[in-house]
């Protein structure tokens, strides 16, 4: 929530003048302390003036309680005529920029309250911030976003006085900074996350590496893209079962499924857990296939090798984990590889709910292969490597100036953005005690703690809707991720025949837990309260 201080209020703070100095100061404390408290823009030059021709004494203070305020910008489109503009216009310009942030105005004016229903008087913010609890949310884009607001303005800004909305220098800048981070050679911005994917397959087609018929193995566990990438093509997806611990494809199966048709493997990497071994890349050498990584929920995600056993230690009084005991050598770990690095091509997806979010469909194709990169590249524009010549039968796949803008913004927090859904995920693993309740598994042979980035954090019951009914009852919000596989959807009819015991076994049971990196740590700790108290009759 955002809390803008109107004028009077910050005046009243600074000068000791309000009737309910406490009150005030004590309310000012607590939104700085949790990041509520805000200003307009509009606000920034007449404060200053007042404070220095009024309050000079105490403008030392005032400027260290500005510095602590997030900056709220008043926007272009002003209605002149409206009722509040005729009144006093520094106020509407305030309630505009709370309507940006869907924030209150925290006020004693008598005529802004009267007039604005964003306007909040001090006691009403005391009680509005304590009243009963609201709903957890199970993913709040918006407040995601918030966190970064001033960044992703600058972006958009810039990309809009550019003149430039298309294949410029924001999407070359995000595909450099995408490439270094993940640790490839290239990344190819495309529309989207399935796209990614179907591009990857359409070059290796065009590049005579497969051929319409040809077989490629994906997980029967996975969102129903990974399939559509794979059909659409007029390839042939081979389903596998998954692992019952991990919910990633099983790949002790794969070898019973490969025949002279299979062309590739295709991982993907569920709910933002590695899905790798040495194995893995042992199959793929031995019968010649590409391994094409689905990393539409996965970015940030790590593997080191795993030849290794190793320990997890959390302490869940600090919230956070401790140590990581293995052992080997440590010496072991400087070969750390990113998901979306590992196979021959890579699949990423930018839908505003992933980890790495655009404000719409995104994507990109991660590579280290240069023929394979460029043919892509083509692929993605038309079929056309030079304008007006189009060498293949392509698509319109392009990731525009203003996603990859944002994208590059919200990079550079991914890193610790990931770490502190970690955090939230161990807490609830330690902390969740309900024999009715399955509580995810992480793969620690893939040597490093950072395998998994908690895309989604998934729990299983066989008593499913009866616990997502308590859930919701109890104000916590989830979902079900997913609830019908692609073997059964009416789009592979061909299939709806066809068991997977496993896989059917999952969508019936798995329900995601709100996990966030905005979630409020009051939120995790409710969110393991009522899971633990849920019973069965």
């Amino acid at each position: 929530m955002t809390f803008i201080l109107d004028n009077n209020f910050i005046l009243d703070l600074i000068s000791r003048r309000a009737l309910n100095f406490a009150m005030h100061i004590n309310l000012t404390h607590l939104l700085l302390s949790k990041g509520y408290a805000a200003i307009s823009s509009s606000q920034l030059h007449n404060l200053r003036y007042v404070v220095k021709k009024s309050y000079p004494q105490y403008e030392n203070e005032y400027l260290e309680i500005e510095a602590r305020l997030k900056i709220i910008k008043t926007p272009s489109y002003i209605d002149l005529n409206h009722k509040l503009a005729n009144l006093d216009i520094e106020d509407y310009l305030i309630e505009l920029s709370a309507k940006i942030v869907n924030g209150k105005i925290i006020t004693s004016d008598k005529q802004f309250l009267k007039n604005s229903e964003f306007a909040i008087t001090p006691i009403d913010t005391f009680h509005y911030l304590f009243k009963e609890e609201k709903k957890v949310e199970f993913l709040p884009l918006k407040k995601i976003n918030d966190k970064h607001v001033v960044e992703i303005e600058q972006a958009i800004d810039r990309v809009l006085t550019s003149g430039w909305y298309l294949l410029g220098n924001e999407v070359k800048n995000f595909e450099t900074n995408l490439a270094k981070y993940v640790g490839v050679k290239h990344a190819i911005g495309v529309a989207n996350g399935l796209d990614a994917l179907r591009l990857i397959l359409k070059a290796y087609i065009e590049m005579g590496i497969m051929a319409e018929g040809d077989e490629i193995i994906v997980p029967a566990n996975t969102y129903i893209a990974s399939v559509l990438a794979i059909s659409d093509n007029r390839l042939k997806p081979v389903l596998v079962e998954p692992d019952i611990n991990t919910y990633n494809l099983d790949i002790s199966l794969i070898e019973q499924h490969i025949t002279a048709h299979t062309k590739a493997i295709m991982v993907v990497h569920l709910y933002g857990q590695i899905c790798w071994s040495q194995g893995l890349e042992a199959l793929a050498k031995k019968y010649n296939l590409k391994i094409i990584e689905d990393n539409a929920q996965a970015i940030g995600a790590e593997y080191a090798g795993d030849s290794q056993s190793l320990t997890h230690i959390a302490d869940s009084d600090s919230q956070s984990l401790t140590h990581i005991a293995y052992s080997g050598s440590p010496k072991s770990l400087t070969n750390i590889q990113k998901a979306g690095s590992l196979g021959h091509a890579a699949g990423f997806s930018f839908y505003p709910g992933k980890n790495l979010g655009a404000l719409g469909d995104a994507g990109a194709v991660c590579t280290n292969d240069d023929a394979l990169a460029t043919m892509i590249r083509a692929l993605g524009n038309y079929g056309s490597k030079q304008k007006y010549v189009n060498e293949y039968q392509g698509l319109n796949s392009r990731l525009d100036e203003i996603q990859a803008a944002l994208l590059d913004v919200k990079l550079k927090y991914i890193d610790q953005e990931n770490e502190y859904r970690r955090r939230i995920a161990h807490y609830y693993i330690e902390n969740i005690k309900n024999e009715n309740v399955i509580l995810p598994t992480i793969n620690y042979k893939l040597q490093t703690i950072n395998s998994h980035v908690f895309h989604l954090f998934v729990i299983r019951s066989a008593a499913r809707e009866r616990l997502q009914q308590y859930l919701t009852e109890n104000g916590i919000q989830t979902l079900i991720h997913y609830p019908i596989p692609p073997h059964k959807q009416g789009a592979y009819k061909q299939m709806n025949n066809v068991t997977f015991p496993i896989t059917e076994l999952i969508h019936n049971e798995v329900l995601s837990l709100p996990i966030s990196p905005v979630m409020e740590w009051e939120e995790v700790e409710r969110v393991v309260k009522h899971l633990n108290e849920w019973f069965l009759e």
